[in-house]
């Protein structure tokens, strides 16, 4: 007897996803993990996630932004500008934050 699995469409996975992005600490992790990862596409891919996750008009009027700059933000090929993401950033509730990078610990064939 075998069983019949049906796979997840991306469409669920997108709204299981954006669920999920109308938490703040979850949006805040997801586009902290995002810029960790050093790959501009990939960062603002994650803050699209998050802004389409709460309604680009929301998003838009909260930070005071036309929603043409919105949509056009959206797009991976778009240069943004650091006060424009700031600004929806915060219209999401997630700020920008620093923190000080770990040092590596080193193994011990390299402290030979």
């Amino acid at each position: 007897m075998t069983k019949e699995f049906k796979a997840a469409s991306s469409w669920d996975m997108k709204e299981k996803l954006y669920e999920d992005l109308r938490d703040p600490s979850y949006a805040a992790a997801y586009v902290n993990e995002a810029l960790l990862e050093g790959d501009e596409v990939v960062f603002k891919t994650a803050v699209a996630d998050v802004i389409r996750a709460r309604g680009v008009g929301k998003v838009a009027a909260a930070a005071g932004v036309n929603r043409v700059t919105v949509f056009k933000t959206l797009k991976p090929e778009t240069r943004t500008s650091f006060t424009t993401y700031h600004s929806l950033l915060t219209a999401c509730g997630i700020d920008f934050a620093t923190r000080p990078i770990k040092p590596k610990l080193r193994s011990r064939s390299a402290r030979k």
